[in-house]
């Protein structure tokens, strides 16, 4: 367990006299890179009083005002939850929750029994669950427990992804950990709808991250991976880390009010599509696609 430690103010966008004037605050986990970095800055943009749970010193979002503060922390760990949402009700009443870290890792269930792989599989299974799903119930639980200990409605999304509802080949845990996720947006939203408490699920598909990226970069023909990414989709690309950053907003904003209890897929209808699609060269043509 990592004991957290707060990193609130210095360097940020949000002077104190801004902060204590705020309306609202949230939390986002894993705010230091990637999606959750997009989701902080728009955020941000749209008035919120972001507060990071990061796992790696470093990610600058204090002091290129992303975050208002920082809890640094790993997300498996209970106890750092209830310190952000501590950090963040410091700064303005807590109104958002977005549960983002997590890991993507392959686990071969076949190979669990392998000797060779068996011990460096299960020990991924293990970092997989405790990250995926024990640290998005424990963001769940420490958003709820503010909520309620305010008097107060409030929105938690969960960053999930289409692994919630359709599979690839040796993604066992993390499509265990991502089903799951989908499940706790639903429990939280028939539980807690009563008291003005929302919970929703924004489902990816391929998005531009650095970890993206890297996964490009290091497969076998990198070119091919990329391909494959970007054609699986209708829409015909990779998203953009604000595509879904758009998406949480939303689902946090009152604009959303009456949205509660879902899992939005953002995937470019990848999960609506059914096996390769045929071109209309007539189309094609009228669009200058090749």
């Amino acid at each position: 367990m990592t004991d957290p430690t707060s990193t609130p103010g210095a360097g940020s966008a949000v002077g104190p006299d801004d902060v204590r004037a705020a309306t609202r605050s949230v939390v986002v986990t894993g705010s230091g890179k990637g999606i959750g970095r997009a989701i902080a800055a728009r955020l941000t943009a749209d008035g919120w009083v972001v507060v990071g749970l990061e796992r790696t010193p470093g990610s600058g979002t204090v002091e290129e005002g992303i975050c208002a503060a920082v809890v640094l922390a790993d997300s498996r760990d209970r106890e750092a939850h209830r310190e952000a949402a501590r950090v963040a009700r410091t700064l303005a009443p807590l109104a958002g929750w977005v549960n983002n870290a997590g890991i993507t890792q392959t686990t071969p269930l076949h190979a669990m029994g392998d000797p060779g792989r068996a011990e460096a599989i299960e020990r991924t299974a293990r970092d997989v669950v405790e990250i995926n799903g024990l640290g998005y119930l424990w963001g769940a639980a420490a958003a709820v427990e503010a909520f309620t200990d305010q008097v107060s409605g409030g929105s938690i999304v969960n960053v999930g992804s289409i692994h919630g509802r359709s599979s690839f080949v040796d993604h066992a845990a993390y499509e265990l950990t991502k089903g799951g996720i989908d499940a706790l947006a639903r429990s939280v939203a028939v539980t807690y709808g009563r008291y003005g408490i929302r919970a929703n699920t924004v489902a990816p598909g391929g998005v531009r991250t650095p970890h993206l990226d890297a996964q490009i970069a290091n497969a076998a023909d990198p070119a091919a991976e990329e391909r494959g990414l970007a054609e699986g989709p209708p829409l015909g690309r990779i998203a953009e880390s604000s595509e879904i950053a758009a998406v949480v907003a939303f689902l946090l904003s009152d604009e959303s009010s009456y949205v509660s209890g879902q899992s939005i897929a953002a995937d470019g209808a990848w999960t609506a599509s059914f096996g390769t699609l045929p071109h209309d060269a007539e189309l094609d043509a009228r669009y200058g696609l090749g």
